[in-house]
């Protein structure tokens, strides 16, 4: 199996709830390519068709959807050169199994290790003050909490380098990525 490995490729992940969506936002409005949050997206079709592919009726079939967007968008993306961020990655699919109490079925370990972004992940810790819970993130801050470390450490053991963004205002910590981004 041939490697995607894209060194442009840059993830935002972190605790639910702490501000990723924002920074994407950011990001965008400074004229970067970026992708938004596959989860949510699903949860949106879901709801809409009256599916039951949602993290509170059935986390296994998410989890397979969200596999599934996430192939399909790392390989939509056609830039080789300029940064590109993604409102978090393909090794989140390894935390769901985690969050299940259940092993990673080998595909979703197949799909880590062969996807490929840049080694550099930027993590938003948890940060109660904003959280809030809406349509499509319907778990509490406990929930989030609980996922954190979880997420962190799927990230690890798929080769990549965690560096938390600071808490502060959604520009200083665009900022800061930016400052930790390889220019083309």
């Amino acid at each position: 199996m041939a490697f995607r490995e894209r060194d442009n490729f840059y993830v935002v992940t972190g605790c639910s709830g702490a501000g990723k969506s924002a920074i994407i936002e950011a990001l965008k409005a400074r004229g970067f390519l970026c992708v938004d949050e596959a989860g949510r997206t699903i949860v949106q079709e879901q709801v809409r068709v009256g599916g039951d592919g949602t993290p509170w009726q059935n986390r296994a079939k998410f989890r397979e959807l969200l596999l599934s967007r996430y192939l399909y968008l790392f390989d939509q993306i056609k830039e080789r050169k300029q940064p590109v961020f993604f409102d978090r990655g393909i090794p989140e699919i390894l935390t769901f199994s985690r969050s299940l109490s259940i092993p990673a079925p080998e595909h979703h370990r197949a799909a880590a290790r062969l996807y490929r972004y840049a080694r550099t992940v930027f993590v938003t810790p948890p940060w109660p003050e904003i959280f809030k819970t809406d349509e499509e993130r319907r778990h509490s801050y406990d929930d989030a909490l609980a996922e954190y470390p979880l997420t962190l450490g799927a990230y690890r053991e798929s080769a990549y380098q965690p560096i938390e963004v600071p808490r502060g205002p959604v520009s200083e910590r665009v900022d800061f990525i930016l400052q930790h981004v390889r220019a083309p």
